[in-house]
């Protein structure tokens, strides 16, 4: 593969999202494991898991107009000075409201990082070789978030330790960052309109809700279900969502690989198919090692396949000054499956057991499966009538 364009700023991009991977993989189960430590029901915990996705679906619809208004560098340096403050906050106020508005404010600054960074991505990558890049970028997302597990898991809950690393890695993001320049000529569209893209591009944004969904009841709920098998060892439970993010990092590479040469949709129905047959299995399998292992590593893989297959086709379909918007609308989706999936799953546990952590995910993922069945056909119908 010849090297695109802009390749130095594409490494530096990529090296910071891989830092910010780092933090979250340190904050998601050390948040979940300290609000179980502390009493709070799964419901609760859900609920506290989904004020990033909050956070991302209120700042999105602002983010295209404070970037004509500001420059994205501006915008994007007050994220990296507010994420690692946000962060510091959560062992000063050690009180569940104080930490539902600080995961909030977390949230919106790693949303503006976020998005930003795969604008950027998107802008440098090249329509031949773009599956690849994002695939590469994802990968190493989650090469970091494993590297951040581990920190965690050899950190103690009482002390948080976990939370002052988290805060002084988030530092070190801005600094490939902090002197990246403004994309020339890439004023977005004042007003950003969901549903016209939603509406134009249902599958694109249907697989950003997907990957939003299931990644946050996953990564955030994991540790959770899997303290039953592993005697209530807080520090072994974080570690199994190792095996979600080294899914995370293998196998989007192979699916980006795929994307650059088959039909995006059919690998779509694919990985659905694929996730739903593994979400019904983790409740039945889940006390065999191996199989434990193999099945979250399909979780995660599948969970980025959607993201990776997502960004790929955006980047394909919008270009220029629309991409801003159009990226804003794909991370509005995925925030909202975010909102929804810690809470719902959350209470699906709380109500019929830890074993609905898989089962549940596993009826959503069919019903979008069918979701995207029928908008499909309706787009076809409404085509050939017109």
């Amino acid at each position: 593969m010849t090297l695109p364009k802009n390749f130095s700023n594409l490494v530096r991009v990529i090296l910071a999202i891989s830092l910010c991977g780092v933090v979250a993989g340190i904050n998601l189960p050390l948040s979940t494991l300290t609000l179980k430590h502390w009493g709070i029901s799964t419901s609760v915990i859900g609920l506290a898991a989904s004020m990033m996705g909050l956070s991302a679906a209120v700042a999105t619809p602002f983010l295209p107009r404070m970037v004509n208004l500001f420059g994205q560098i501006t915008v994007l340096r007050a994220a990296l000075v507010t994420l690692p403050l946000a962060i510091l906050a959560l062992p000063i106020f050690q009180n569940l409201y104080a930490w539902f508005l600080f995961r909030f404010i977390i949230g919106l600054a790693a949303t503006i990082i976020w998005v930003l960074s795969e604008i950027w991505i998107n802008s440098f990558a090249e329509d031949k070789n773009r599956g690849r890049i994002i695939a590469i970028y994802t990968s190493l997302l989650s090469l970091g978030f494993i590297i951040g597990i581990m920190i965690m898991s050899f950190t103690s809950i009482e002390t948080f330790h976990g939370f002052y690393i988290s805060a002084g890695l988030a530092m070190v993001v801005s600094v490939p960052l902090w002197s990246m320049k403004d994309i020339g000529d890439f004023e977005a569209p004042m007003n950003v309109s969901f549903l016209k893209y939603l509406s134009s591009s249902p599958i694109l944004m249907g697989s950003s809700w997907m990957m939003g969904f299931l990644y946050a009841a996953s990564a955030g709920l994991l540790p959770v279900f899997a303290l039953p098998y592993v005697n209530e060892d807080y520090s072994a439970a974080s570690r199994t969502v190792a095996w979600l993010a080294t899914g995370e990092l293998m196998l989007p590479l192979l699916i980006g690989w795929l994307a650059d040469f088959y039909d995006k949709r059919k690998l779509m129905i694919l990985l659905t198919l694929i996730a739903v047959l593994d979400l019904f299995l983790i409740p039945v399998f889940f006390h065999l090692p191996f199989a434990r292992i193999l099945m979250l590593f399909l979780l995660g893989g599948v969970t980025m396949g959607f993201y990776v297959l997502g960004l790929t086709m955006l980047g394909e379909k919008f270009k220029g000054q629309i991409l801003v918007s159009a990226n804003a609308s794909f991370i509005f989706f995925l925030s909202i499956g975010e909102i929804l999936g810690p809470p719902v799953i959350g209470r699906a546990m709380d109500l019929f057991g830890n074993s609905a952590f898989g089962w549940a995910m596993g009826v959503v993922s069919l019903l979008f499966m069918s979701v995207f069945y029928f908008t499909r056909s309706l787009m076809k119908r409404s085509y050939h009538s017109n």
